[in-house]
Order: structure tokens, then C-alpha cells, then sequence
């Protein structure tokens, strides 16, 4: 919306009804931030320990560290 008033000063107002807490947002719906994966409010860390683990376990370790010791023993 078009109020005739510049960008800056808009945005001074604002920014001064936010920071004495007295901001109400014109928007009728009501905003849901954080609920998707991956945000702040929804990190899924459960599911990301889990697949890290499933990742990690397929890798040959014990292999290549057998490996690395037969080499230093030369």
C-alpha cells in the first residue's frame, strides 16, 4: 500500500513501533514461522542424528585404519 510517505521514514516508524513493542501487523492472517524443516523452530535434529549415524556406519573404518597401521609398521 501506497501512502504517499518515503520508504525510509516508513521504515523509521516502523522500526520505532517495533522497538517500544506497540506493532501490529495489518496482515489478517496469522503468521506461522518456524514450522517447516530445517527452520529455526523445527531443526529436525532426530532425523539428521539419525541419518549422519546410517551414513557414518557405512564406511570402512576399521578397514582403512588396519590399513594405515600395516603401512606405518614398514
Amino acid at each position: 500500500m501506497n501512502s504517499g510517505i518515503p520508504f525510509r521514514d516508513a521504515y523509521k516508524k516502523v522500526a520505532l513501533k517495533i522497538e517500544n513493542g506497540k506493532y501490529k501487523s495489518s496482515s489478517e492472517k496469522e503468521l506461522h514461522l518456524g514450522t517447516h524443516e530445517g527452520s529455526i523452530g523445527n531443526l529436525c535434529n532426530k532425523e539428521i542424528k539419525k541419518q549422519m549415524a546410517k551414513v557414518m556406519s557405512s564406511f570402512p573404518f576399521k578397514t582403512v585404519n588396519l590399513a594405515l597401521v600395516k603401512l606405518l609398521k614398514r
